[in-house]
């Protein structure tokens, strides 16, 4: 009877050792595959509460079908069905003016696409477009803003989906961002060169010190200019929010955020000009060096300045006079030109429709609806009503006779909206 129990107790106890030891490999791939290697905390968004989508509604712009039509024309019909093509032209009224997308697949889209995926609790479409981006795209090669958009997407998504894996993908990107002080790295990009003189500043950050912009300029009002390549990092490029969630994390070093903010409240043109510089280098002896003319000598990029304003607005340190300056245009002038000129004191060129859903966020962010009201009569002016077409729903640009649509555009007004 002893040998008997003996085994008994034996197979029982076996038995559990094998169960503990499935149950535990079984947490163990569950905890990879879905569950996060470290906690991190991102600042919650602002809930966009029914007064907001009921400006946007009156101007024919609803969220849901936007983002409904938007998903069906750019991704799920096109061949590609993952990724998002940067724009898409639906055909024109001639025969032979076929449908085409851009065929680019640009970074920054994928991110939007992604945290519209979260924001909408679509959580296999967020993994595959996920697994997609990491599997085709070369984070190496990709320029600083775009892996800076991509990075923040990523933690969006890490902290509801997100598996060991994401987490030390973060790290490798974090690692390529910024460096051991919390600063983005430069790289290379193209700007105007002056033969007589510059449109630059010069301003001097050493620790709690505010930078301090001096905007100088050569006498006359015509430069003869090439574009010369310098090491920089652009201003829009940082983004105030996410890296003061990477520092909270432990992400990045203490005082990360501090030194980002001074730099990029210190990239204002001056006092009368409320605008912000294209980029910025850190010189040898540890000062800041702005750059403000972009592309177009003795102008300010007004596309790039309104970016660096949404990433102020996020953290609540956008200044009165910047915002005044978008508001003077918007609300008076009825629209926003794609260039500041220096000399003259005016805008020009294009209409800068890619601001309009960075202003578009600014409003929100500070509360401001007669700016949002206003920002969506500027879109809404622009969505489909053919109840034929694919797009509808959609927000359109013109290029000739046909109509296009970008993703950015498309994606930005739909996460502004859900």
């Amino acid at each position: 009877m002893r040998i008997a129990f003996d085994r008994k107790k034996t197979i029982t106890i076996s038995v559990i050792a094998a169960l503990a030891l499935i149950l535990g490999g079984a947490y163990l791939w569950y905890a990879r595959t879905y569950g996060n290697a470290e906690k991190i905390v991102l600042t919650s968004s602002e809930v966009v509460d029914y007064e907001w989508k009921s400006i946007a509604s009156s101007h024919g712009i609803t969220g849901d079908y936007l983002w409904s039509r938007t998903r069906q024309l750019m991704i799920e019909d096109r061949e590609d069905g993952t990724l998002i093509p940067s724009s898409y032209m639906i055909e024109g009224r001639l025969s032979y003016e076929e449908a085409e997308e851009s065929g680019v697949y640009l970074l920054s889209d994928q991110a939007r696409l992604l945290k519209l995926y979260v924001k909408t609790s679509d959580r296999f479409k967020a993994s595959d477009l996920r697994t997609e981006v990491n599997n085709r795209f070369d984070m190496s090669e990709q320029p600083p803003d775009e892996k800076a958009m991509w990075l923040e997407a990523y933690l969006y998504y890490y902290v509801s989906y997100g598996n060991a894996d994401d987490y030390h993908k973060i790290l490798d990107l974090i690692s390529q961002i910024f460096d051991e002080n919390g600063l983005m790295r430069p790289e290379d990009i193209s700007i105007a060169s002056f033969d007589e003189g510059a449109f630059y500043s010069t301003a001097t950050y050493q620790g709690e010190e505010m930078p301090q912009s001096i905007l100088e300029s050569p006498a006359g009002t015509e430069y003869d200019s090439e574009l010369v390549t310098v090491n920089a990092v652009k201003l829009s490029a940082v983004r105030l929010s996410m890296i003061r969630d990477l520092e909270n994390n432990g992400l990045l070093p203490a005082g990360s955020y501090d030194r980002n903010l001074q730099i990029v409240t210190g990239g204002v043109a001056s006092d009368s000009i409320p605008l912000y510089a294209y980029a910025y280098q850190v010189l040898e002896d540890g000062s800041i060096s702005y750059i403000y003319s972009g592309r177009t000598v003795a102008t300010i990029d007004v596309g790039e300045s309104i970016a660096t304003m949404r990433n102020l607005a996020k953290v609540d340190a956008l200044p009165d006079a910047s915002l005044n300056w978008i508001r003077n245009n918007i609300l008076n002038n009825g629209s926003i030109k794609s260039t500041y000129s220096i000399i003259t004191g005016t805008t020009d060129g294009e209409e800068a429709y890619d601001s309009y859903t960075d202003i578009l966020a600014i409003a929100f962010e500070t509360e401001d609806t007669d700016l949002y009201d206003r920002i969506c009569t500027l879109l809404g002016v622009r969505v489909a009503t053919y109840s034929s077409s694919p797009a509808l729903s959609m927000i359109y640009r013109q290029q000739d006779d046909r109509f296009y649509f970008t993703a950015r555009e498309n994606l930005e007004v739909s996460l502004a909206l859900l």
